[in-house]
This record gives C-alpha cells, structure tokens and sequence, in this order.
C-alpha cells in the first residue's frame, strides 16, 4: 500500500470512547429529568405537602444531588468526545485536586455544616439555600479522602480517570441495585411461600397493613405498631443475612466497577489502586447524596457519611489495588483474599451499624438483655475505630505504592 493511501485512511473508530460519550450524555439527560421532576414536586410540596405526601426541603436536596451527579458525568463525555474527534490532547489535565488543594478546602468543612444546621433552624429559605451547602458538605470529605489516596499516583489521561470515576458514579450504584432488588425478591419470594403456610400470621399481617393504611402517617404510631415483628428472631436473622453478607458480596464486587472496565489495560498495582478509589469515591458520593437527602437529622446524616465513605472508598482501593496485581502476576489468590477482606469490612460495618438500630427500636424502659441489644451500646464507638483504622490504612497505602513506584523507577535509571 503507498504512503498516499495510508494518509487517506480514516482513522479507527474507538468503540470504548463511543460507549463512554453515549453512557454519558444519556445518564446525564435521564439525571438531569429527575432532578426537574423532584424539584417541581418540591415547588408543589411547598404550598401543600398533602398534595404529593413528601417534605419539600427533602425533595430539593434531592433534585440537588440528581443534578450534581450529572453535572459530573459532563467531563467524561468531553474528554471522549475529543478522543472521538482526533483531539484527546487539546486540554491539558487541569489536576484541579492539585490546584484547589483539598487538604486545605477541608477545613471548610466544618463551617458548611455549622451554615446549613443555622439556614435548616431559622431561614424561611432552607429549600433555596441549604442544596449547595449540602452538595459541598457530601464532597469536601470525598474530595479529601479521594486526594489523599491517588496524590502522586498513575491516574492515567482525564479521560480515563473521569470514566472511571463516573463509572462508580453511575454504573456501580445502577449495577448494584438491580442485583439487590433480585436478591430481595428472591427473599420475598421465600417469605411469600413460607406464609402461605401459616394462615393466622398471614392474617394477622393484613390487619397489620390494613391499620398502616387507615392510621395518620405519625413515625412514632408506625414505629410501635411494626416494632414487634421486627424485633421477631426470623427478621432480625434476614435483615443481617441481607445487608451483612449479601449486600457486601455485591457492592465489593461490582463497586470498583471502573477498574474492571480497565481490565485489558495493563495496570500497575498504584494504577489499579488508584482506579478502585476514584471508583469507589464516586460510588460514596452517588449514595452520600441519596441517602443523607432528607432533612430530618441533616447534620447527623451528613457527617455520619464520611465514615461510611471512607469504608467505600478504602475497600475499593484494596480490590482495585488486589485485580491490578491479579491482572499483571497471574496472584488470583491475592484477589480473593483482598476480596473477602472487603467483604468482612465492609459486612461488619453494616452489621454494627444494623445493631445499633436494632438497638434504638427497644422499647423504652427495657433492659435490653438480649446479646445484640449489649453489643449495640458500644456500636458508635467501634464504628469510629474502623473508620480510623481503613483511614490509616488509605495513607499506607498510598505511601507504600508510591514508594514501590519510586524504586522501580530509579532501578530503571540505574540500568540504563
């Protein structure tokens, strides 16, 4: 073939960057819908919360998250675009981590939460004020967390590391649920054949629901009425088996959903690693800003994520860290072992965490003598170590992969 042909020839489409733009622009506008869609049931809620049973300030921090989210899915599709029309070099890596320097925009963090408890307590405004404040309290930490982990680490071009962020974004959180809402129907399945044989307990539990529909929706009525068949040893056994074992078996494997996606890669242990964690944050931020989006309890839920976002980030680094290796030295043990440490964090984490709800559902004035209400009392506590301890873990571990990265380099130098 002559030299002139070989300059006409088009050049090969790249189908990953195809997928991302695509994935990317139509998370975006389904993102983007619901988002309008909250936040005008808002503006409803606002001159009649009967009128679609909902709190409005909850529905705007809502909207808030759903537009954030997709607000961050745009970069990802920009990058791939630019890789699509020849240009993946016209922008340089902005490495806004490096130029905001989130180790000092932290210290923000505290001000935010003290500005929006006061907007919540005493602004008629809250639905207008408290969205933004409430965005930057969920990503300070994660922004922190995700700096302190992937500083001086191969992240790759913009675009990858933003696919691979949105991809546990978006992806992750997406994947996750609908394997979760199989396994729940499974277990309601189960339930359903297991009370077609026992007529008096189906019966009693259509009352049950029947008294739910007919009573004004008062929290505290509701809680007393449902606390005595969820504190029955058959619940309390399924509830654990599902949000300790199942859910951590799932969200640890599909969690790191970006670095699977970078399975034909080549990466080394510091590239995977960091891909688990930008993985991972994006996940932690996607869930931070569903779940802490009521208003009752704001600063409680807020600042109650960060831990929970330093056990999702941590665990997604480690199997990150764990396929990278598995991928490059054939060490599939590694992974399984890395992956079922994960899971057992991450299983204990809940656990601990369902106990200290059981815990607030004994009655008053009980004496708790079951085991799980004893071991409840100290769940706080144990939370924050665990929170510590993956902490120290993140900052070894990035220390220790920087520090193999270094010596291989100058081992390389001194060779040539």
């Amino acid at each position: 073939m002559s030299s002139e042909s070989q300059a006409t020839t088009p050049p090969a489409i790249h189908w990953p960057s195809v997928g991302q733009f695509g994935l990317s622009l139509l998370a975006t506008s389904i993102l983007w819908s619901m988002a309008g869609s909250v936040a005008m049931g808002g503006m409803v809620a606002l001159f009649d919360p009967r009128l679609i049973g909902g709190d409005a300030l909850s529905l705007f921090l809502l909207a808030s998250g759903l537009a954030f989210i997709g607000l961050l899915l745009v970069p990802s599709a920009y990058f791939a675009f630019l890789r699509l029309s020849g240009r993946p070099g016209i922008l340089p890596d902005l490495r806004l981590s490096r130029r905001l320097r989130p180790s000092i925009l932290i210290l923000l963090f505290p001000l935010v939460i003290f500005a929006g408890y006061w907007i919540y307590q005493n602004a008629n405004l809250a639905w207008l004020f408290l969205p933004p404040l409430h965005i930057l309290a969920v990503l300070l930490p994660i922004w922190w967390l995700l700096y302190l982990g992937v500083r001086r680490l191969p992240t790759g071009s913009p675009q990858r590391a933003w696919g691979v962020f949105d991809s546990g974004l978006v992806l992750g959180p997406f994947l996750i649920l609908f394997f979760e809402i199989l396994f729940f129907g499974f277990f309601a399945v189960a339930a359903a054949i297991y009370l077609s044989t026992q007529p008096d307990l189906s019966t009693e539990l259509l009352n049950l629901a029947q008294r739910l529909t007919d009573t004004a929706q008062s929290p505290e009525l509701v809680l007393e009425m449902v606390r005595p068949y969820l504190l029955q040893p058959a619940v309390i056994f399924g509830v654990f088996l599902f949000g300790a074992v199942l859910t951590p078996l799932i969200e640890e494997l599909l969690k790191p959903v970006g670095v699977w996606l970078l399975a034909g890669a080549a990466l080394t242990p510091g590239a995977g690693f960091a891909a688990g964690l930008m993985s991972g944050a994006g996940f932690a931020l996607f869930e931070s800003l569903a779940y802490s989006s009521s208003a009752e309890d704001w600063v409680f839920a807020v600042v109650a994520r960060v831990g929970t976002a330093v056990m999702h980030i941590t665990t997604a680094g480690l199997v990150g860290w764990a396929l990278a290796v598995a991928w490059q030295q054939r060490r599939y043990l590694r992974l399984v072992v890395a992956y079922g440490i994960a899971v057992i964090l991450h299983g204990l984490w809940n656990g601990v965490t369902l106990l200290n709800v059981y815990y607030s559902l004994a009655p008053e004035g009980s004496e708790n003598p079951s085991f799980l209400y004893s071991v409840a009392g100290i769940a706080p506590l144990f939370l924050g170590f665990m929170t510590i301890a993956m902490f120290v873990f993140l900052l070894w571990s990035n220390y220790r992969l920087r520090k193999s990265a270094e010596k291989i380099r100058a081992d390389a130098k001194s060779v040539l």
